[in-house]
């Protein structure tokens, strides 16, 4: 749990950063309000979502420590699939 929460401090800075830099000055204040709204909003869904699945698992017979690395097994599969997958994106400097 302490490498995913200082990986996850490791990274905000730089992502906020990145996400927005391509934001003209003069709309600095609705792109950094459109990118925290998201960001919220995926971390709401993000909670509910693994605490469901740990939840369930747990009660249904899993047993608490084996829903407990399902769970941590999902949230480590998750950002791989999403670096995978934006491989695909067409490169923004064209």
């Amino acid at each position: 749990m302490a490498v995913a929460g200082v990986g996850q401090g490791m990274v905000m800075s730089p992502l906020i950063g990145i996400v927005l830099s391509d934001v003209p000055s003069a709309r600095a204040g609705v792109g950094s309000g459109v990118f925290v709204t998201t960001q919220q909003t995926s971390l709401a869904l993000g909670v509910a979502t693994l605490g469901s699945l740990f939840l369930s698992l747990a009660a249904g017979g899993v047993g608490v420590r084996g829903a407990f690395v399902a769970v941590l097994l999902v949230q480590a599969a998750v950002p791989v699939v999403f670096a995978v997958a934006s491989r695909g994106l067409p490169d923004p400097r064209r």
